[in-house]
């Protein structure tokens, strides 16, 4: 430690804070420290608590005084542990107060120190003792004492503890630790905390340290007053009203203690008194002044009140808290929160029960309704119960066989109190089975938020000892039977139960058919059974008819099925069609008279002395006992009574048993040469009862053939059209591959001509009359040995066997072709047939070889299909079918999108081909039955410049259908290109195409539709000696179009529908949704059975039947048909369609499909027909949004047309567009010339909008007085195309084909002009929508007068725009005068020969702006006198003196007369045209403004007839 210490004793303690210096009292101590920076901080504490006085900085002086004495010593501090003190002076100490001094005198001190060991101690009023421990250090070698004192604080000596206790403690030598005890008193009242002081005092041997004082305090915890809930949960039921929760008080209850007792919400709800309201469940304590609980003196218990509210609501178990909190005058125990839990009130909980414990029913009732009830006070929640189908004991019924199983969870909406839950009964309708009564049980299980009650189970018996038995009925209500059939065979079938035997009677009853008279009887007696042996279903009645020769009206028996019976079962049923009646008809006995035959045929005489006759049979059949009165007469038709037969009217009386009266009808000879001639035979009933059956027949009068005694001077030659221009150049061997051509010996092209065409001019031979066949032979074989030549008999569609060529299908290399050639004289007589010497074609050469030659078969050909989009101009949005084939000489390819077969038939002429291949190149461009086809109009490939081979394209020696089909072929490149375009929807119906994928791209939304076609392509080739003489060579391809569209993603997993009381489920699977042409929808979807069974579209078990609905539409039917099904149970798919009945524009909305499940049993084979029961249907609901889209309609207008037929050129010229009527209607003379006039209404005043421009003009007469009409639907054509009711009919303007109009009459020019071609006409082409034409009248007057004559003109209105598009153009004649445009296809149009015009002429009329109008012609027989000139003098003579005044005034009158009249016509022209149609000769014509123009067709009235003609 090291220090140097003064020490001054200046009181009587000695350095209490630091080390004892001595063992006598000192008076006070003062220190100084020599450094007392280097003292330890708590030793600089311990110094500044004592009467220490800092002498100097360097030393410490301790003064002691003692009585009488003053010691100033130095000490040097040994240390803490050392018996004594060592000092040593360290100069004078100070002098003062006097006392000895001594100086530089040395001593030692050993002393000992007592201290407490703590001064602060703790104890409880419940210890019995309080330990207080004292310790001792330094000096041990002695005996030391020390006094201990209590002194009084808060806690008093001898209330709190004893008064009794040890003074002293005692240290005996060597000891450091003595132990005092002091007894305290325990009470039981609640002191705080209370202190009283522990001192030592009086040591001996021992000085004092700290601490010498201890600090004691008392702790009385456990008598503070303490309160607590005895429980921390509490269960109460709701009912209880008020629980009263105890609350203990343990410790000083000699005071008041107040504690707050409050609630705390959990899953109970609670509320305050003054504001209860619904739901809640106790009444709340608040936290606040109220709820205080007061424990007066003395009290050791007391309640906290908390009511329950009891409600009729069931609720499940719930709990709240109670709690104490701020108690004052104690303190909380361990339990200060208890739980108050609510049980639920049972008397609240719904109860589940079913409404019966047993049931009973019928096997064929289908069902069964349970009911369960749900009971209670509070059925204010959602609950549910389990209703299951269990087993029997002794198990009868089986799940699967006799019912659905069930197992179903019934949820119990608020309020509601019963459901019915549907047990399907399955009756084996599929194999009926008699199996008496079985039962199973329904039970009830796992309630929620409910309990069960009774009963909870329901035994359902099923009686099968009715339903299933042998019922038998007949198949159908009535029968209709001729009586002549001798018997009637009514058919019984039988239901149920159909293992055992079984027998009903079938017995009659007589209504107006009578008993023996008209049928054998069968009696109500077992003479009449019918008996049914073990598995029959159907069994027949048969009841004799009486057969008599009389007729009689139709006349009914009831059969009638009683008394059924099997023996096995002792029983058997009726069915509902007990009664069936049967109706007899006399067919067979009613009397019949009719022509034997509808044709006869005879030939007329052939010389005026021959006679000829045709003899008619009329026949009587059936009761021949009456007496019948029929009339039979003759008829013209091409034949004329008189001139061609005589005529007959006759009345033919038909006795009793009479059958047969023949007539006889005479032929005469008319000496004139003519076609078939006609007349009919007509059979009419005057009186009887007879009926009259083919009450016409047409005789036929046949010229007879007269062979002409003509023939040519020698033989024809076979040549190669090839060498038709040098046939003395040409080859013996004619070559494969190109058409042969028969050359008589008057064609100017034969060898001989100049020495041949001398005699057939004088022998009177037309040789474009003459008729050819040929005669081919198979290809001789390598052995050299040839064929027999046989004649051509295999027409195709495109090319004949009877022309002058013979085309190269019909032969090949080495064959042997002969032709024959039968001149024909300037009549039309046929002479005699020479044949020509038979030619060998050459086997090496031809225009396509093959490329081996000698080989049979067929190479490859290729197939492309390609969709052109909306940018192809001329086919856009269509889909391109190009077929490019490998020609070889002889070959004739063919393609079809069918089976190709029976190559007789289908290369024909026969409308079977137009039929069976609608795609295919064997239909004409006439013939195709789409929009286009592969044959087109054209006889040649316009890219193509010239003629590959001569006579390529001559129409003259080779047939415009052989042209147009070798069109496909480069006979260059050998190469046959067929080529054409098609739109889905023809595809799809037309040409056989599959649409076989319509579904999704991945997993984005887009799908797609997979279009395949199959392409039949057959290279055919002629064979003499092959069966139907043709050869061919099959193959086959799959054409494929795949298109990929934006769309939704389509029920991608299927509809399904909601499961059925039976436990059934199903999917349905949208495929395909289409409009099709007459606005109907048509769905096709896929289903998938998810049970053992299929989906059905009806059940004879079952009134139901599959069906389709629309809430959105319900007009709306449907038809649904099931299209295929999988053979299986198995969950099959079934593909189905249904089609709208009607067409809507928008069918978007729901639709209900309703399905019938037939289930069967898991042991059950497919068969078919398939055996099955019927269920309720299942309901699949299909949105759909699928709409029409409209075309767009253009807007348009109406232009009216005026004809005029005028007398006077001036007026036709005239630029006044307002005719009057005094122009019309008028009256012609032979001198006259007709000028025809047509125009667009001025009164619409349309100015240079549109164009009118006359195209075809015709000239007719009717027959008997008949008028011709314009009605295309009723097949009249007007004057355009020929009719048996026209007498004339001439085409005598053709703007597009002049050279097709007929120019004369009887030889007397018509000198016909249309207004283009005449120069004088200029001045009305100059006036807008005017168009005109001329004709001379001479020619219709070389008829019997009274005949009348009609112009029927055709034209069109268009545009200016697109005017260039007429039909003709500008007239050929006059093309280089009036500068009109002409097209390549124009002049091929114009350039084409027609002999007869058909309904062409008419084609298109009321499309693209083509009109037509009719107009009377009306001729002055009387005028016409003669048939000479008539003159009319209207000059004036020159010299006559005419008053100038009277004529002015005259003048004037008539102009204003003439105005005024003007006026009034005009506006009642006006008001005429706003009202109604116009007055023939006015058509309506309507005009898009877009140019292009369509006809409205809208009927006007004719002139002449009062009839209505269209435009």
């Amino acid at each position: 430690m090291g220090y140097l210490i003064l020490v001054k004793i200046t009181s009587h303690y000695l350095c209490r804070d630091l080390l004892q210096l001595c063992k006598f009292p000192v008076s006070s101590v003062s220190i100084n420290f020599a450094s007392p920076a280097l003292l330890q901080a708590d030793a600089l504490r311990r110094l500044k608590k004592t009467n220490m006085v800092l002498v100097r900085s360097s030393w410490v002086q301790i003064s002691v005084k003692l009585p009488g004495v003053k010691i100033c010593l130095t000490f040097h501090l040994k240390g803490a542990g050392e018996g004594g003190a060592e000092g040593k002076r360290r100069g004078k100490c100070k002098r003062g107060g006097g006392g000895n001094v001594l100086a530089n005198q040395p001593f030692h001190l050993n002393w000992a120190w007592i201290s407490l060991d703590s001064d602060m101690l703790m104890v409880n009023e419940t210890d019995p003792h309080l330990s207080v421990t004292l310790r001792r250090r330094g000096y041990l070698g002695e005996t030391a004492f020390v006094t201990i004192t209590a002194v009084n604080g808060s806690a008093k000596v001898g209330e709190d503890f004893t008064a009794k206790y040890a003074k002293q403690v005692q240290f005996n030598p060597g000891e450091t630790e003595a132990t005092w005890t002091l007894r305290l008193y325990d009470d039981d009242r609640f002191e705080q905390l209370e202190t009283f002081d522990l001192r030592l005092s009086d040591p001996v041997m021992a000085v004092l340290e700290y601490p010498d004082v201890a600090h004691v305090t008392i702790h009385d915890d456990e008598d503070e007053s303490e309160v607590f809930f005895s429980d921390s949960e509490y269960r109460v039921a709701e009912d209880i009203g008020e629980i009263l929760i105890p609350i203990k008080r343990v410790g000083d209850v000699w005071d008041e203690t107040m504690v707050i007792c409050y609630t705390i919400e959990d899953t109970a709800t609670g509320t305050v008194p003054s504001t209860v309201t619904s739901f809640s469940d106790y009444i709340t304590r608040a936290y606040d002044h109220r709820s205080v609980v007061r424990f007066d003196k003395g009290d050791r218990e007391k309640f906290c009140r908390v009511t329950i509210i009891d409600d009729s609501l069931f609720e499940d178990e719930e709990a709240f808290s109670v709690v104490l909190a701020d108690t004052m005058g104690g303190r909380l125990g361990k339990i200060s929160t208890t739980d108050v839990i609510i049980e639920p009130d049972k008397n609240d909980e719904p109860t589940f029960y079913l409404g019966a414990s047993e049931y009973l029913v019928d096997e064929s009732d289908g069902f069964i309704e349970v009911k369960v009830w749900r009971t209670g006070t509070d059925l204010s929640k959602q609950s549910s119960v389990t209703v299951r189908s269990r087993k029997d004991d002794p198990p009868t019924a089986e799940a699967g066989l006799d019912y659905i199983a069930v197992n179903k969870i019934l949820k119990f909406a608020p309020g509601v109190t019963m459901q019915t839950i549907r047990v399907e009964i399955l009756d084996d309708l599929g194999r009926p089975r008699l199996e008496g009564e079985e039962s199973f049980l329904i039970v009830l299980r796992m309630p929620f938020k409910a309990v069960l009650g009774e009963p909870k189970a329901a035994k359902i018996t099923i009686n099968d000892s009715i339903s299933d038995l042998p019922s038998m009925q007949f198949k159908e209500s009535s029968y209709n039977v001729r009586e002549d059939e001798g018997e009637v065979q009514a058919v019984i079938i039988r239901s149920g139960d159909i293992t055992h035997a079984s027998s009903i009677r079938c017995y009659t009853r007589q209504a107006s058919a009578k008993v023996a008279e008209d049928y054998v009887e069968r009696p109500d007696t077992n003479a009449s059974l019918v008996e049914f042996k073990s598995g029959d279903y159907a069994s027949k009645c048969v009841v004799q008819l009486v057969d008599d020769r009389l007729y009689e009206e139709d006349e009914q028996f009831r059969l009638v099925l009683g008394s059924p019976f099997s023996p096995d079962l002792e029983a058997a049923l009726v069915g509902r069609q007990n009664v069936t009646m049967v109706t007899i008809e006399d067919q067979g006995d009613e009397p019949v008279i009719k022509l034997a035959e509808t044709r006869y045929t005879v030939k007329e005489p052939m010389f005026k002395e021959e006679s000829a006759k045709v003899t008619i049979p009329v026949l009587r059949e059936g009761d021949l006992s009456q007496i019948d009165v029929v009339t039979v007469n003759t008829k013209d038709g091409q034949a004329n009574a008189g001139k061609d037969y005589n005529a007959l009217f006759k009345e033919l009386v038909f006795e009793s048993n009479v059958s047969r009266i023949d007539v006889d009808i005479d032929i005469l000879y008319d000496g004139e040469k003519e076609n078939t001639e006609v007349f009919t035979v007509h059979l009419r009933s005057n009186s009887g009862i007879a009926r009259i059956k083919n009450s016409k027949a047409k005789v036929y009068i046949e010229e007879r053939t007269k062979v002409a005694d003509v023939t040519f001077p020698d033989r024809p030659m076979v040549l190669s059209l090839r060498d038709y221009d040098t046939p003395e150049q040409a080859d013996d061997n004619p070559v494969q591959g190109y058409p042969l051509i028969c050359v008589t010996t008057c064609n100017p092209k034969h060898p001989n001509y100049l020495k041949t065409g001398a005699l057939c001019e004088s022998e009177g031979i037309n040789d474009t009359l003459t008729l050819f066949r040929w005669r081919v032979s198979a290809p001789s074989g390598q052995d050299g040995v040839s064929s027999d030549l046989q004649d051509v008999e295999s027409n195709t569609f495109f090319a004949s066997t009877r022309g002058i060529t013979l085309d190269s299908i019909y032969f090949a290399g080495g064959s042997r072709v002969q032709c024959g050639s039968r001149a024909v004289n300037l009549e039309g007589d046929p002479g005699l047939e020479l044949l020509s010497e038979p030619v060998t074609v050459d086997p090496e050469a031809g225009i396509c070889e093959p490329r081996i030659m000698d080989s049979v078969g067929a190479e490859p050909f290729t197939a492309k299909m390609r969709y052109t989009g909306s940018s192809d101009e001329k086919h856009p949005n269509k889909v391109r079918l190009t077929i490019t084939i490998p020609h070889r000489d002889g070959m004739m390819p063919v393609i079809s999108t069918r089976q190709l077969s029976n190559f007789e038939l289908t290369l024909s002429k026969d409308g079977t081909r137009l039929a069976s291949h609608r795609c295919s190149n064997l239909l004409d461009y006439n013939e195709v039955q789409t929009e286009f086809g592969f044959i087109t109009n054209e006889t040649r490939d316009l890219n193509i410049i010239g003629e590959a081979e001569p006579y390529q394209y001559s129409t003259k020696l080779r047939s415009e259908p052989t042209l147009r089909f070798y069109r496909n072929l480069d006979i260059e490149s050998c190469v046959w290109k067929f080529e054409n375009y098609f739109d889905m929807s023809e595809l799809k119906t037309d040409c056989g195409g599959d649409i076989n994928s319509d579904g999704q791209v991945l997993n984005i939304k887009q799908s797609y539709v997979s279009m395949r076609v199959p392409l039949y392509v057959s290279y055919v080739f002629h064979s003499p000696v092959a069966r139907g003489g043709w050869l061919h060579y099959d193959m086959t391809s799959q054409l494929q179009l795949t298109f990929v569209y934006d769309t939704a993603i389509l029920w991608q997993n299927g509809i399904s529908s909601p499961e059925s009381e039976a436990g059934l489920q199903g999917y349905v699977y949208p495929t395909s949704m289409r409009i099709r042409d007459d606005g109907r929808l048509v769905v096709s979807f896929r289903t998938e059975a998810r049970f053992r069974g299929q989906f059905v579209a009806s059940h004879p078990g079952s009134t139901l039947e599959s069906m389709v609905t629309s809430s959105d539409h319900p007009d709306l039917t449907f038809d649904l048909q099931l299209i295929r099904s999988d053979p299986t149970f198995d969950q099959p798919d079934q593909e189905w369609s249904f089609v709208s009945e009607l067409a809507i524009r928008d069918y978007s909305g729901s639709f209900s499909i309703q399905l019938i499940p037939c289930t069967t049993s898991l042991d059950q084979e497919y068969t078919q027909p398939i055996s099955c029961s019927p269920r309720e249907p299942l309901g699949f609901d299909l949105p759909i949004r699928f709409q029409q889209v409209s075309d767009p309609v253009p807007a348009r207008f109406s232009l009216n047309t005026d004809f005029h037929l005028m007398r006077k050129k001036e007026l036709w010229l005239s630029e006044d567009t307002m005719l009057g009527a005094e122009d019309t209607d008028v009256v012609f003379l032979p001198t006259d010339r007709i000028y025809g006039r047509i125009s667009v209404d001025p009164v619409q005043d349309l100015g240079n909008s549109f164009d009118l421009s006359v195209e075809k003009v015709f000239l007719c007469s009717g027959k008997d007085g008949y008028i011709p009409k314009y009605d295309p639907d009723n097949l009249e054509f007007g004057c355009v195309a020929e009719s048996p009711n026209l007498q004339y009919t001439f085409k005598i303007l053709d703007k597009g084909a002049p050279f097709t109009v007929v120019e004369k009459f009887r030889e007397i020019e018509f000198d016909a002009k249309l207004a283009v071609d005449d120069p004088e006409a200029v001045p009305m082409m100059k006036i807008p929508g005017t168009d005109g034409f001329s004709l001379a009248c001479q020619p219709i007057f070389q008829v019997d007068s009274g005949r009348q004559w009609f112009l029927h003109t055709i034209y069109t209105i268009r545009s200016l725009q697109s005017s260039g598009r007429g039909i003709g153009k500008r007239s050929v004649a006059h093309l280089q005068q009036h500068h009109a445009v002409f097209g390549a296809a124009d002049m091929n149009t114009g350039l084409l020969l027609r002999a007869k015009r058909s309904e062409e002429d008419t084609e298109g009329m009321g499309e693209d702006g083509k009109g037509t109008n009719i107009a009377l012609v009306q001729l002055d027989y009387l005028g016409a006198g003669d048939g000479g000139d008539i003159v009319l003098d209207t000059s004036v003579p020159t010299s006559a003196k005419l008053p100038i005044i009277p004529i002015l005034i005259i003048i004037i009158v008539i102009l204003i007369v003439a105005s005024c009249l003007i006026f009034v016509i005009f506006f009642v022209r006006r008001r005429r045209k706003s009202s109604s149609p116009p007055p023939s000769p006015t058509g309506t014509i309507t005009v898009v403004k877009n140019g292009h123009v369509k006809v409205l067709g809208g009927p006007s009235t004719c002139a002449y007839d009062d009839d209505r003609t269209e435009v």
